[in-house]
């Protein structure tokens, strides 16, 4: 026996498992992974030996050791185009950052941001319902593209900022995707992107001037303004809104897509979170009431359980910690998998099925799932992506019932976001609303 297999299990690194299959099938992997070996197991992952977390035990132990033992793990690339943006910080930066940036995106604000959303939602509810959606995750990437510039920076649609913030913004988007190594230096994205970083800054530079002088309603950008009037420890405000501005349209337009997707192979929710939402359009203010609208935010839910945007977050051991009875060295890579968590059929039974039914009688469960990870790296922008999901929902139900033109995806790419490979084409059968 070896020296590794005799020893106790705290002592011991977590065992190794196959990547085999891991590009082409990655949650099934890990799923796999976690069926053989438990919480915790290592494997390849992007080329590096990675310990995987999962199983809903698993993330519980993992975000309550996270806080000073486990920071996250970003690539050079990252680092370059988003320069001290929250989570390229540290410690107390990172803690610093957090506290200034929350109050805009969430709590009491929230409620100023419905008309924003809905002035922009309203005119693309009414094409979609005229027209249809011929490629579904397309149209609401650009969607979100235009909702999150409208509440984080107050670009309305038609402005000329809107023209320019959204050409750039897809320049430096397009950058991230370049390979995250010393070869970024070859790639002509990688050097567009940055110089559209630039011109994104001065934008967002001039926008923040001009809220001094007269706020953006409902917008964000003015109290973001005021908590980063001394930035020394908490990075620079345009990098937090570089950081903002992609998770807001990357993570929610893989949320909406899959919530209209669902409801479009669930007419019965459908049905009934339609009634909900003439009611969120006679009054927007239930939009943002927690006790309001309990369909729709049950469809909502069980869409981040079973189809959490985020495959994979990525961590580094900053010293020596124990996860699931192994030891993880300082300088390991660990990641976590939302859905490694959000399938445990010990938590959700019938974990594969979408059923969101299950928080209608249990709402409190809601606030424990992972979507949106957890512990000291929780997502900030949660609430105002829920948001801008629930004021999606509501407005497009209030005009008809979502119908796929096809079959359901079922071929899905995992990263950067969970979305389908092909297009989905959808239309909206206003007539059966009244029925």
């Amino acid at each position: 026996m070896s020296e590794q297999a005799g020893a106790p299990a705290a002592a011991r690194l977590p065992p190794q498992h196959a990547a085999q299959g891991f590009d082409e099938n990655p949650l099934g992997v890990l799923q796999e992974g976690h069926r053989q070996h438990g919480p915790v197991f290592r494997m390849m992952v992007d080329g590096a030996e990675t310990v995987l977390v999962g199983t809903w035990a698993g993330l519980g132990e993992l975000f309550a050791a996270e806080r000073g033992q486990l920071e996250v793990l970003n690539t050079p690339l990252v680092h370059d185009l988003f320069g001290s943006a929250l989570f390229n910080l540290a410690g107390d930066s990172h803690a610093e950052a957090r506290r200034r940036l929350r109050p805009a995106l969430s709590g009491r604000e929230l409620p100023g941001y419905v008309p924003s959303l809905l002035e922009v939602m309203g005119p693309v509810a009414a094409l979609w319902e005229q027209r249809g959606v011929g490629d579904l995750y397309t149209a609401v990437r650009a969607l979100t593209g235009a909702l999150s510039a409208r509440v984080l920076l107050g670009i309305a649609p038609g402005e000329t900022d809107a023209t320019v913030f959204a050409a750039d913004f897809e320049r430096f988007v397009a950058a991230t995707s370049v390979p995250p190594g010393w070869r970024r230096f070859t790639t002509s994205r990688y050097w567009v992107g940055r110089a559209a970083r630039r011109r994104l800054h001065t934008l967002f530079g001039r926008r923040a001037h001009a809220s001094a002088a007269g706020p953006h309603t409902g917008s964000a950008l003015t109290a973001l303004v005021a908590a980063f009037d001394a930035p020394e420890r908490a990075g620079r405000l345009p990098d937090h809104l570089l950081a903002l501005l992609i998770a807001a349209r990357e993570t929610t337009a893989s949320l909406i897509t899959w919530c209209l997707v669902e409801l479009a192979g669930n007419r019965r929710h459908a049905v009934l979170a339609a009634a909900e939402a003439h009611a969120a359009m006679a009054s927007p203010e239930l939009l943002t009431r927690r006790d309001a609208l309990p369909v729709l935010r049950a469809v909502l839910t069980e869409t981040q359980r079973l189809h959490s945007p985020n495959l994979l977050s990525m961590r580094e051991a900053v010293c020596s910690v124990e996860l699931g009875g192994f030891r993880i060295p300082a300088g390991a890579r660990v990641a976590y998998s939302p859905s490694a968590g959000h399938f445990d059929p010990e938590v959700f039974p019938q974990p594969h099925a979408f059923r969101p039914g299950r928080y209608l009688a249990q709402q409190e469960r809601s606030a424990r799932l992972r979507a949106f990870g957890g512990g000291a790296h929780a997502c900030l922008g949660r609430p105002l992506a829920e948001l801008m999901t629930l004021a999606v929902m509501a407005s497009v139900l209030h005009r008809g019932l979502p119908r796929l033109l096809g079959s359901p995806p079922d071929q899905i790419r995992y990263r950067p976001a969970k979305a389908p490979l092909a297009p989905v084409a959808l239309v909206f059968d206003s007539q059966e609303i009244a029925s």
